[in-house]
This record gives structure tokens, sequence and C-alpha cells, in this order.
């Protein structure tokens, strides 16, 4: 019996001892999970938190993009010809408003009374958009109506804050200035070739949504600022550009032309002073306009330079010494038979000496002087002016004309190249090449571009680099003057550009327009390069009339608008008479606009 009994205790203790082992073996198992649980939140907890976080908040918010206000652009000068102004869009708070549709429907129909009454909405329409899915009540609300609506601090609307660009003077300089799109990038002229420093940084901010997806737009906070967008400074000086303006309108009124354009620039750093074409457009109102219109046909549109091409033809070989200005050269007497075809003068020319050759621009003697030269020497000396190439204006759709290779000449091009034909350039070529004779023989840079400046108005990019480089002798460039002064004087082609008392130098071009290799009966363009050479200021224009009705020569129509801007642009400039004599045109007053 005992030993039953103790076995049965045996037993019993065995099974105790079992029991513990299970009990703490549970017990670590629970502290094991327990301590996995709590690795497991202090990693999510604290050290990925912010990826966590970000996850957490993407569910509960939604990104929305704050626009920055765009650079401003002004002239040479300070003056303010693009901005933006502040424009605001009205929208419904949906979450809002199906919580006051619960709490007080009554307030709705006085909100809906108050936007019809402030935005001249029919009561329907404003109705419709509050219980529709499209929240936009109105959008660019006039500034009366932003300001109302603002001070009244009503329950269920936002506003969101957008920009309109604004150019204060409407058509003034539209070819420079380009314009945007409605989210404000850039797309035509400055605003399109400077957008990546006009546009700024966008900022964020993030808008709460509730359980069901929807916005609550009371409910937001900003996380990244916006950044306005960098200011632009401009070489142009806004009263020449009126000046410009105002000409070309009255020489189209004048002639009727399919276009006028006109550069003004400075020719010894390539500046631009002004830049304009006629007919022009409002950029606060582009979508009225039609392309053709909106083109800047100053470098996008090609013409062959006709006669102001001789000039480059006389320096070749001025700078080869193949010629002195009294050399000698039988012209014909207005005809000659050369390589197959006939070359013809306006005027019939017996001899005339190498300076009257091109001061009376006598076709005749210019490709003989340019036969003298030789094919290789005149392409040489063309490519120096860098003809069929681009300039690198810094304006976008610039075209690079067209000069072709020596290879593709065939023997008539050296009886029609050296006075513009099968050459294509544009006006900003122009200017270029005749700015060569203007600084004393070097190529410059054609740019728009003054300085750059940041929100603090400190300078990002300080002016432009002068891109000089000396392609004629000063030798060459005193003679060339000397012819060119000629021309513009009672002996030469373009007496109407002579302003007396000041030194004008210049050369016309009067060109048949050509179209698949056949010109065109009765359609011409008619051009002027020339430039003024003072102590005070040097000024180089080119002027050029696309298809004038009437009379259609360079010396008569562009001629005569050069020299009414130029006489302008003297005045503004108090530039004094090299002999004391005063000029005065139309009564003009400095500083007017």
């Amino acid at each position: 019996m005992k030993r039953i009994l103790k076995k049965q205790g045996l037993f019993k203790q065995k099974q105790g001892n079992i029991f513990e082992v299970r009990i703490r073996f549970i017990k670590i198992i629970f502290f094991v999970c327990f301590l996995g649980i709590f690795c497991k939140m202090f990693y999510l907890q604290v050290i990925n938190y912010s990826k966590n976080a970000m996850i957490d908040r993407k569910t509960k918010f939604v990104k929305i993009k704050i626009l920055a206000e765009r650079g401003k652009i002004f002239d040479r000068n300070g003056k303010l010809i693009a901005f933006d102004f502040p424009n605001y869009s009205l929208y419904f708070d949906t979450w809002m408003i199906k919580k006051l549709k619960i709490e007080n429907p009554g307030y709705l129909n006085e909100l809906k009374n108050c936007l019809s009454e402030i935005l001249k909405i029919e009561k329907k329409d404003i109705e419709e958009k509050m219980n529709g899915s499209y929240c936009l009540i109105k959008k660019n609300l006039e500034i009366e109506e932003y300001e109302k609506l603002k001070k009244l601090k009503l329950k269920g609307i936002y506003f969101e804050n957008n920009y309109k660009r604004i150019y204060p003077y409407g058509k003034h300089a539209c070819h420079i200035l380009g314009y945007t799109d409605v989210d404000g990038k850039g797309i035509e002229g400055v605003e399109y070739f400077y957008d990546s420093f006009l546009k700024g940084k966008e900022g964020i901010y993030l808008v709460l949504k509730d359980g069901l997806g929807n916005l609550i737009p009371s409910i937001k906070k900003k996380i990244i600022k916006e950044e306005k967008g960098k200011d632009i400074v401009l070489t142009i000086d806004s009263y020449i550009q009126f000046i410009v303006e105002e000409e070309i309108k009255n020489g189209f009124e004048k002639f009727t032309p399919k276009n006028i354009s006109v550069i003004v620039m400075d020719p010894d750093t390539g500046e631009i002073l002004a830049l304009a074409n006629y007919p022009n457009y409002d950029p606060n109102n582009f979508s009225k306009f039609d392309l053709s219109i909106i083109r800047n046909k100053c470098i996008t549109d090609l013409f062959e330079p006709g006669s102001i091409f001789k000039i480059v033809t006389s320096a070749s070989a001025i700078e080869e010494n193949l010629f002195t200005p009294s050399s000698t050269i039988i012209c014909e007497y207005g005809k000659w038979f050369v390589r197959g075809h006939y070359i013809h003068d306006v005027h019939p020319y017996g001899i005339l000496s190498f300076e009257d050759t091109l001061a009376k621009s006598s076709n005749i003697g210019i490709v003989k002087i340019a036969m003298a030269l030789g094919e290789e020497k005149l392409y040489e000396y063309c490519k120096k002016f860098k003809f069929g190439e681009r300039t690198g204006i810094d304006l976008p759709g610039e075209i690079s004309g067209i000069f072709r290779p020596l290879e593709q000449w065939t023997s008539y091009s050296i009886t029609a190249i050296p006075f513009g034909q099968e050459v294509g350039i544009t006006s900003i070529q122009g200017i270029r090449a005749i700015s060569v004779f203007a600084n004393g023989g070097y190529l410059v840079k054609p740019h728009i571009l003054k300085e750059i400046k940041d929100e603090k108005r400190n300078y990002v990019v300080n002016s432009y680099i002068n891109e000089k480089q000396q392609i004629l002798s000063q030798r060459t460039i005193y003679i060339l003057r000397k012819i060119l002064k000629k021309v513009v004087s009672e002996e030469g082609t373009a007496s109407s550009a002579k302003i007396d008392g000041y030194n004008i130098y210049g050369k016309t071009g009067t060109s048949q327009k050509a179209i698949g290799g056949a010109y065109l009966k009765g359609k011409y363009v008619s051009s002027f390069v020339g430039f003024l050479l003072s102590e005070k200021k040097n000024i180089a224009i080119t002027v050029n009339v696309d298809e004038p009705t009437g009379v259609y020569y360079g010396g008569l129509v562009a001629a005569p608008i050069f020299r009414d801007i130029m006489a302008r642009i003297i005045n503004y400039y108090e530039i004094p008479p090299e002999k004391d004599l005063k000029i005065v045109y139309k009564n003009e007053i400095k500083g007017t606009n």
C-alpha cells in the first residue's frame, strides 16, 4: 500500500514538473512575440517614421501646385514692359457644402443669392455647380469681384491664386516680347527664349481628404514655398522702339506693302535698341491675330539683298588690293552679255570709277569687280560675313539664310551673287553686315538681353558677352565709308536718306521676288541699310519693305523711312550736328511717349 502511494506521489510530482515546463515555454513564446512586436513598432515608429508618415500623408492629403509669379521684363532704362498680375478663380468647397446641407441649409440659399449678385451668374447655374462634381464657380475673377467676396468671408467657397501676364503698352515691342499661354508658359519672343529664367519654381501645398476621398480645401498646409521668376532687362530702348513703330506705320500707310521690318542696333556692341514689324499684334490678345502677323519677320523671313550686297563685293576687292577708289571700270552703257545672258543697269553708264560704281549701284560694274576678284575669294569674304549662318540672336525662330557652298555654284553665279541674287538673307543678317563698316571692321553678335536679376535685384547674368571678330582692315573700312557716304548724297542712289549736318552712310537695295527659280513681275523688296557716326553715339538701322505698291526702288521707299527714324533718334540722344546745323523734327520733345 505504501509502495502504491509512493508511486502516485512520484507521478503527481512528475506531472507538476511537466506543467511548470509548459508554463515557462508559453511565457517564453509570449515574450518572444511581444519582443518581435515591440521591435517592429520601434522600427515603424522611430527608425522608418518619415517614410511611413509620408505614406500616411499621401493617403490623407493631395498635392496641389502653386504657380509662381513670373519674372518682370524691363527695357534698358528700367521701364516695365511685361509683368504678372494676380488673378483669382473661385471654387466651391464640396466637403463644406455637404456639411452645410445638413447643418444649415438656409445659409446655402443666401450663398447662392450672394454669388449670383456679385458674379452676375444665374442662380440655377450656381445651384448646378454647387450640386455637381466640378467645383469651379468662375475663372479669372475681376478684381472688384474678388475684393467683395474676400471681405464677406463666406463659408463653402475658396480662392485659387493664379497670374495673368500683362503687357501694359499693348502692341509695343510685341515681336520682341512674345507672349505666354494660359498656363504662364512662354510661347514667342523673349518670353519663350528666356522662359527657364522667367517662369520661377512652383510651390506645393497639401489639401486634406475625408474618408470618401473628397478634398477639404479649408484644411491645407504649404510644404514647398513657390519662388518668383527672375527679372530680365533688355537692350531695347522703349522710346526708340516707339519711334520705329510709329514711322513704319506711317510707311505702311504710304506704300501699302505686305510688311515692313526695321531693326535699330548699336553697331559697336550688337545691342538691339529696337526691332519691329508692321502689321503687328497685341500680346494681351494674341489669339485674335493670324500667325503670319505674329511671326517675327526680322529673323524668320528671307529676301534677296539685291544691291546692298554690293558692299560686300566691293569691300572684298579693296581688301585684296585689286582696285583703288579711282580705278576705272567700263560699264557697257547699261547692257552687257556675259556667261550666256545679259546683265542690265537701271541707268546706262559708260566709264565709272570704282567709287562711283558702288555709289551709282551699277550691276555691270560690280560683276566686273567680282570677276576680277574670282569665285573663291568672293566666297571666302562672304563667309567671313557669315552669310548662310544664324547670327545667334537670343530670339526664337531665326533661320540661317541661303548661301550655297562654292562647289554648288554654277558659271552664272559669279554674275549674280555680286549684286545680291542667288543669296537669301534676313534683316538681322543685314544689320550685322552693315555694322562691320560702322564699327571699324568687326563682326558683332546681335543680342536682346542686357542682364538678368533675381528677386532681390542681384545680378544673375550681368550683361551679354561682347563677341567681336575683325574681318576687314581699317584701310578698307575707311575707303568704303567714303563711298557709302557718297551713296547718301545728291550723287548717289539714296539722297532721300541724307540728314544735313550729320555723317550718314548707307546703301539701297531693290530685289525682285522669286518663287521656284522664276522672278515675279511687279513684286519687289525695297531695302536700305545705313548708319550714323558721331562722337556721342553710333547707330545702325536696316529697313526692309516687302512688296510696296507704286514706287519700289529702295532709295524712294526704304531710304526715307530710314531718314525719318534716324532724325528722331538724333533728337532723342541730342546729338549735335557736325556743322552746327539744327534739326527740328515734328516739334518732338525728348521723353514724350
